[in-house]
Parts: C-alpha cells; structure tokens; sequence
C-alpha cells in the first residue's frame, strides 16, 4: 500500500470511530432525556412508618407528579438497612432503581464488617434533609433534664439501658458519644426495629434513647415520651420545645445528626444522576413535602452529587471517631 493509501485509510478508520463515539453520546444523551419510561422503584431497607418511610413515600408522589411515571417504594428491611442496600447495590444501573438510606449507611463496612461502601458499591444521587438527635426517655422518668438524668443513672445500683438499631448507627453512635462525653453509666441495647425499641422505652425497659423527632413525634405529642435536649438546633421552628446539649451544658455534641440520602447502583451514569439530582432537589421546593419534613423536625438539604458525596465523607470521619472510642471492631 502507498504512503497515501495508509494515509487515507487511517483517516477513515479515526473517521469512523469518532463518529461511532459521537452516535453513541447522543444515544446516551437521548435515552436520559427520554429516562423515566416506567414505573421506578425506591427502596427503603427499614419497615413502615419510620421516617425513612414517611419521607420517601411524600418524595415519591412528588417525583412521579413531575417526571410523569410511578416511584413506587418498597420496604426491605433487614440487618440494619443492609439487605435492602445490597440489593440495589447489585442492581442494574439503569435508573429504575433507587435507595433511600440515612447516614447510617457509612458504618456498614467499618462498624458492622459488611462488603458495602456507599462510595464505593453505590453511587451518591442527592441528600434529603438533615436533622439533629432528640435525647428522649419515658414520660414516667422522674426526670425533666439532662443533668437530673445524668444523676439518676449514676446514682443506680442496677443498670440503665438505651436502646439502638444497629451497631453503628447515628443513634448508636450519639449514645456512646454521650456516655464518653459525660462518663454517665449507661448500658446499650441493640433491637432489631426503632418501632420494638420505643416500645420498651414507653414501658420503662429502657431509660433513654437518642432518636430523630420523625421516629418520636407521636409519642412525644401523646405524652408517651419526654424530650430532655437536641444535639445541636438545626431544628424546624415547630420542633418540640427543648435545649440543645450546649445549652444543658454538654459541650462536644454539636456535630451528631441525622441525614438522609438517595443512592443509586454502582455505575449510574452522570446524566441520569444529575437528573434524578436535579428532581428532588425541585421536590424539596414542594410545600407538601417541606411540612412533612418540618413536622419530623427535619430540615430540606439541597445539594449537588459532588456536595452529597463531601457529605458521607464528613460522615466517615465521625465513624472513625466512633470506632475509636468505642473499640469496637468489624463483627
């Protein structure tokens, strides 16, 4: 073949491949703008009525009132949030398939040992909202502060208790971050659903529990319960009344809260993450969705991929800190 023969044919051969390669961001770029074309799934990794629940129920009727298709959400509960989070870990990443997860998803690798890093296994679509921790114990408590608590367990001679859902969770975590900060003498209780722990709080099997405000605002409103403080006052106005862990003067609770999170499965492409990005975070502009928030004294987090993914990393440093006080060790 002639020097202009090879020149030619290498032409078209660049030619050719930069013309499959455009063919194949627009086919890309048309099947994200197409995205939804069926019903979409949202799971939740935790049952009925807790907050997870509540909130993407409301985010659900949003998104389908604005991208013209059905989110349909499904209940998966299971070690911890874990189950449910595998399997969409393990989903195609195609859109259709999505994960509603708290923070406490970042201690699954380093708390409870499980192969899933939401990093790593998931890609991060959009944050949801944040919310404080609520200190909370029965009603029937003679108790009515922090302090009066931290004198009424440290003056027992049998054990008080707190319960959790899950090692390392965010309320597992607040628990023992507590107890380290004040050296109160506390024993911790590990139930399999938050609904079997505020049972036994309300009866008096447990003493104390730190859980978000969605997971206790009926109890709180019915009297069941008694509100002592927040870790920190990024609460809603309509919050229960109560002091921040400052204001009762534990310093160093500031930075224990709540998130909640969307994940897709690994390998979502940019465009359809941007776009289910950018469809909740005009879902958090809802007015319906804003007071279901409110009302669980949870507060709207608008945020990019990129701003969510800074997110869980803050998160991971906290998990950390967990690790480290607690020695607790990857079962």
């Amino acid at each position: 073949m002639s020097q202009a023969g090879f020149l030619i044919s290498r032409r078209s051969v660049i030619a050719g491949m930069a013309a499959g390669s455009a063919a194949a961001m627009v086919a890309g770029s048309a099947f994200a703008q197409q995205w939804p074309t069926r019903p979409v799934t949202m799971l939740v990794p935790f049952g009925p009525g807790a907050s997870n629940d509540i909130f993407t129920r409301q985010l659900s009727e949003v998104l389908s009132r604005s991208l013209g298709q059905p989110f349909v959400v499904e209940n998966r509960p299971g070690a911890g949030g874990f189950t449910g989070a595998l399997s969409v870990s393990q989903s195609p990443a195609d859109g259709y398939r999505f994960l509603e997860m708290p923070s406490s998803v970042v201690a699954f690798k380093k708390v409870m040992g499980v192969n899933l890093d939401p990093l790593v296994d998931l890609t991060p679509v959009a944050q949801l909202a944040t919310s404080p921790g609520g200190m909370v114990v029965p009603a029937s408590l003679p108790v009515s502060s922090v302090k009066e608590f931290i004198d009424f367990a440290n003056g027992r001679s049998q054990d008080t208790f707190y319960g959790y859902v899950g090692v390392g969770a965010t309320q597992h975590q607040m628990a023992e971050k507590f107890r380290k900060i004040t050296g109160v003498k506390l024993k911790g209780v590990n139930y399999q659903s938050a609904a079997e722990a505020t049972t036994d709080l309300i009866a008096g099997r447990l003493h104390v529990q730190f859980s978000t405000i969605a997971g206790v605002r009926g109890q709180l409103d019915a009297g069941q319960l008694k509100l002592l403080a927040y870790t920190n006052d990024n609460f809603t106005p309509d919050s229960p009344k109560a002091p921040t862990m400052a204001e009762a003067g534990i310093d160093g609770m500031q930075g224990s809260q709540v998130w909640w999170g969307v994940f897709g499965p690994k390998g979502l492409s940019k465009e359809l993450t941007d776009q289910m990005n950018a469809a909740i975070n005009k879902a958090l502009d809802d007015a319906a969705f804003i007071a279901v928030l409110a009302k669980s004294g949870a507060i709207p987090a608008q945020k990019s991929a990129d701003g969510f993914i800074d997110t869980i990393k803050q998160e991971a440093h906290l998990v950390d800190e967990f690790v480290a006080f607690t020695g607790t060790t990857p079962k």
